[in-house]
């Protein structure tokens, strides 16, 4: 009889290792030679994981077995899910704390963006001298960055702690988004300041690991749609577009969200969910003919 490991926290490590390492479902999964449903299934304990298939996938992440049957962090930090679990309730959002010249910066930033905010504006908002504003941050730069990081950090942890444990593929969908669209709602500045102003950065390492923050919660979405659209032909295709029109959906709340409006934040929050996993669920059309484009449409007026 081949040996077999109890699949719900070896699926949940190779999930994370898998996350951790950019790579997608699928991509994990074409390595492997399986389906992506079959990947998802491992990862979500709902099937046995044998010796051979430990090891293989513990090659294809550049790992030795014996890592794939602790969590990633166990042997340094708490577990993600640990340490976000000891920050509280992810749907409880009490004020940030941040010092006054991130304050202020937030409060410009959200009103004329980056590069129209000055350094005497902010420092106004925040009830600071100019020189009194250095002493916190030495460049308008390192206040944005320190506002994204945070803003990354708050978010992670919180998606982490919400996702934990979960294996049924819809409801962790559903959750994700939930968290994604509250997150928005309720940490409105942040959240604005989050989406519009990547492009003020410069190429560096800032730059590249706020980036690669945003591609992993941005990966799960992808990982999440593509155990639910199967291996249907255009899936690849289908996953990155209902990934892409989900987050940005989210991410939209901030901009116009009104919290004394007829809708409150939780509700929005099961709402936005809801509409994810209809989009997600929606069968593929079956006239194609009327998405193409045609590549040189006919002069009106003429015959085809």
């Amino acid at each position: 009889m081949a040996l077999s490991f109890d699949p719900p926290p070896v699926g949940r490590s190779i999930r994370m290792h898998r996350e951790r390492r950019g790579l997608t479902l699928r991509g994990l999964a074409a390595r492997l030679e399986v389906s992506a449903g079959t990947l998802s299934a491992i990862e979500n304990g709902a099937t046995s994981l044998s010796v051979e298939r430990l090891c293989g996938i513990a090659q294809e992440l550049d790992l030795p077995p014996q890592a794939l049957l602790v969590l990633p962090d166990a042997g340094g930090r708490a577990p993600a899910s640990a340490s976000a679990g000891a920050r509280g309730d992810w749907r409880e959002f009490a004020e940030l704390t941040v010092d006054p010249a991130l304050r202020g910066a937030m409060i410009v930033f959200c009103r004329k963006g980056f590069h129209g905010a000055s350094i005497r504006e902010i420092a106004d908002a925040a009830g600071l001298s100019v020189p009194g504003l250095y002493h916190y941050h030495p460049s308008k730069l390192a206040m944005l960055v320190a506002l994204l990081d945070l803003t990354m950090d708050d978010l992670t942890w919180r998606l982490e702690a919400v996702r934990a444990g979960v294996t049924d593929d819809v409801e962790r969908l559903r959750i994700t988004v939930e968290c994604l669209a509250l997150f928005h709602a309720r940490r409105p500045g942040p959240a604005f300041v989050g989406a519009s102003e990547m492009r003020s950065f410069e190429p560096g390492e800032d730059k590249d690991r706020i980036v690669l923050s945003r591609k992993r919660i941005q990966q799960m979405l992808y990982d999440d749609i593509a155990a639910l659209v199967g291996d249907l032909p255009d899936a690849g295709t289908r996953v990155v577009m209902l990934g892409n029109a989900i987050s940005t959906m989210c991410t939209a709340v901030a901009q116009w969200f009104d919290p004394d409006g007829a809708v409150d934040a939780d509700r929005l929050a099961v709402l936005y969910a809801d509409a994810a996993v209809a989009m997600c669920a929606c069968p593929p059309s079956r006239d194609h003919g009327r998405a193409r484009a045609r590549k040189n449409p006919v002069p009106e007026g003429k015959a085809s």
